[in-house]
């Protein structure tokens, strides 16, 4: 049971790679109104109609290139108000090997059908949490009294949504938030933020900022994640401020889905706004090979520009 709980909390927990996901399915045939059916059901129930779930599932996998596996269904509770939730894993099996001693010889046995090992990529994880324990009592559970989040390693690649889609969409009836734009947004600006007011070197600003503009216009993921910028770019006694920075903003802790389209025009350029009114302007992806901070001081700051002065307006 503890590695069981341990496999769950490391992709669905707090600070976590999971994605919260909006239900868009929750008629009498989705997976949403089968789940929050088996949370009310006694063992013997449970393990009856949790049949509707699998059998659901193998409708939605329609494509002989997307791995089969096992369907592992769990009721059970999450967080300190324990809040009813159901857990389902698509686990794909893997080959290994388990060692026994027999007298004076150690055997290794081969086993090709392990599944919820610590490689997260062989499995995908969907859960439903009651949003509060006020919907217990409900004979009918409704959409709005549940949240979603979804674990999936394909959702990251660019080069296989499809593959995610088939799990989270077709099967479990979700749909990716439609506030992506803005959540992209406040990370960019909620970041930018503390990068400013923190109590940081000038250079080490910068880099941040530079750093900030590295991870939401070039790296190839799907998601971001406030804790995974820190600990791609911040060092470390930096990392505990701005997670409690992120907290007070109500920005959520799991991973965003990324949409530039609010900030696409941000991203071409960087500013530097000085106390005497001047600014300063250069592209973005190459900033840092453009400009150079040499010296700050209460009353000047030396910059190192790269090329020639050739216009003045």
């Amino acid at each position: 049971m503890d590695k069981l709980q341990q496999r769950i909390s490391s992709v669905l927990g707090n600070g976590s790679h999971s994605l919260q996901m909006d239900i868009a399915q929750d008629g009498a045939a989705s997976c949403f109104h089968c789940a929050t059916r088996l949370l009310t059901d006694d063992d013997s129930e449970f393990i009856d109609n949790s049949v509707e779930i699998a059998e659901l599932h193998t409708t939605a996998h329609t494509s002989k290139n997307w791995p089969g596996g096992t369907l592992v269904i769990i009721d059970g509770t999450a967080g300190a108000a324990n809040k009813s939730c159901l857990f389902i894993i698509k686990a794909e099996q893997q080959a290994g090997f388990v060692e026994k001693e027999d007298g004076d010889q150690v055997i290794m046995e081969f086993l090709d059908s392990l599944i919820l090992t610590p490689q997260s990529k062989l499995y995908k994880v969907g859960v439903f949490v009651e949003v509060d324990r006020t919907s217990v009592g409900k004979e009918i559970r409704e959409s709005d009294d549940f949240e979603a989040y979804v674990f999936d390693s394909n959702i990251k690649a660019k080069d296989d949504r499809k593959a995610a889609r088939y799990f989270y969409s077709g099967f479990l009836g979700l749909r990716i938030p439609e506030n992506a734009e803005q959540r992209t947004r406040d990370f960019f600006e909620y970041t930018k933020d503390f990068i400013n007011t923190a109590d940081l070197a000038t250079e080490t600003k910068v880099d941040l900022q530079q750093a900030l503009h590295i991870y939401l216009k070039t790296d190839q993921s799907n998601t971001i994640q406030s804790s995974t910028f820190a600990e791609q770019f911040m060092e470390e006694e930096l990392r505990d401020d701005y997670a409690s920075y992120m907290e007070n903003k109500n920005f959520p802790t799991t991973a965003v889905v990324k949409d530039n389209a609010l900030i696409r025009r941000k991203l071409q350029h960087r500013k530097m706004n000085f106390s005497s009114s001047v600014k300063l302007t250069a592209p973005a992806e190459t900033f840092d090979e453009m400009v150079q901070v040499l010296e700050v001081t209460d009353e000047h700051t030396t910059l190192q520009i790269k090329g020639r002065l050739t216009e003045q307006e």
